[in-house]
């Protein structure tokens, strides 16, 4: 069950400003809300484009996507030759 302002329907986010309304509708998803992640890195010659593609490698293709979570776990995990088990 979807909960938190995301959640809410529109009349209830009725009171606030057109305008805001209107910009906040820009970075609504349909199914999703105003849910989001953001990552940030730093690091000394940091390969910015290398770690760009390793993340959008990491993202469910459309089809993947429809098959729903027990698809999603058959999905090989982009990450596990980069990281070591913690012993």
């Amino acid at each position: 069950m979807a909960a938190g302002p995301a959640s809410l329907p529109d009349p209830v986010r009725e009171p606030r400003p057109p305008q805001r309304r209107a910009a906040a509708a820009l970075d609504r998803h349909p199914l999703n809300g105003y849910r989001v992640q953001q990552l940030g890195f730093t690091a000394e010659g940091l390969d910015a484009d290398g770690i760009v593609e390793l993340l959008d490698s990491c993202l469910l293709t459309e089809a993947e996507l429809m098959t729903g979570e027990r698809g999603w776990k058959a999905v090989p995990d982009a990450f596990g030759g980069l990281l070591e088990p913690v012993s």
